[in-house]
């Protein structure tokens, strides 16, 4: 006979074991917030430690990185507490809600990537100092040749030819010529690799620069100067530049000497220079008495007309 305590013993429901929640199941958040934090301030006290300034930049992120993500993993605990207080749905819609934004913020965490250094201030631009006005360093060739044409005696222009084989073919905008009432002055550049220039600032007698110009012909460059027209006509041109440097206004033209008798003693030096033998001898007797005073005083050609008129004594000869 079976006893009724063995039967009841039997059927009675056997005690179970208490659920052992799985490690990270059990306050998981909370658990692991706390030890990220931990591990940010235990690197934080060995951060003295290291000297170099790349490394102290590397572990600053790193807990700078665990601190936030212990703070997101608070977040999650705090969610969970709140909503087993409540067993709504509007409540486990909040939980589930708190829990995606903080595993959002640990997974956004997790995929920083490598610390980045901080920006480093743009640099402050040194002032440099002023620079000196560039000159042109361009080099010019003298032509190899060129001839001067007086023209006859009315005609209103003198005029400068210049040879220069195939110039015709040249880029206009390479050949320039510019004029003032005493000079004139003739560039061509890159002609087969080199530019010349032709320039005279000491012409014999002033020009016309508004009826000046240049032109260019096939081989050659024809410089063309406008005679200035006086009360007796246009000025009769011997030579392209004058003996002498002449002094000249802001134009360009030739100063006007308020002593008549300087330019008539010029004008005997040159011809001085030119005459024959005779010609020197009375001029130079005419200059010698000018320079003692022998002359009269109040005659301006100083004896030109006396030594003008032995000069016809000797052309008559």
């Amino acid at each position: 006979m079976v006893e009724i305590s063995e039967v009841m013993e039997e059927d009675a429901p056997r005690p179970q074991a208490a659920a052992v929640p799985a490690e990270g199941e059990d306050g998981p958040a909370e658990s692991r917030s706390e030890e990220r934090l931990s591990d940010a301030d235990e690197i934080e006290m060995a951060l003295s430690y290291v000297t170099r300034p790349s490394a102290q930049l590397h572990v600053q992120n790193l807990i700078t990185k665990l601190r936030k993500e212990g703070k997101a993993l608070q977040r999650v605990a705090a969610s969970k507490a709140a909503s087993s207080s409540s067993s709504s749905p509007a409540a486990a819609s909040t939980e589930e809600d708190h829990d995606s934004a903080a595993a959002m913020d640990v997974e956004e965490s997790a995929n920083e990537g490598p610390p980045r250094a901080p920006p480093k201030d743009p640099p402050v631009p040194k002032r440099a100092p002023a620079e000196a006005p560039v000159l042109s360093k361009e080099k010019y060739q003298s032509f190899p040749t060129y001839y001067f044409d007086a023209g006859k005696y009315d005609s209103p222009t003198v005029g400068v030819y210049v040879p220069l084989e195939g110039i015709g073919r040249h880029d206009r905008a390479k050949i320039s010529c510019s004029f003032t009432a005493g000079s004139f002055d003739l560039i061509v550049r890159d002609w087969n690799g080199m530019s010349y220039r032709l320039m005279n600032n000491n012409l014999e007698k002033d020009i016309d620069a508004s009826k000046s110009k240049h032109v260019v012909k096939p081989n050659k460059i024809i410089i063309k100067m406008g005679k200035v027209k006086g009360e007796y006509g246009y000025d009769s041109w011997q030579q392209l530049t004058a003996k002498k440097a002449k002094k000249r206004d802001a134009l360009g033209r030739a100063a006007k000497d308020d002593n008549p008798a300087a330019g008539i003693m010029d004008l005997m030096k040159d011809m001085y220079d030119e005459g024959d033998d005779n010609m020197k001898k009375m001029i130079g007797e005419t200059m010698y008495k000018q320079r003692m005073g022998k002359l009269n005083p109040n005659d301006p050609m100083g004896g030109m007309d006396d030594m003008m008129g032995g000069m016809g004594g000797m052309m008559g000869m």
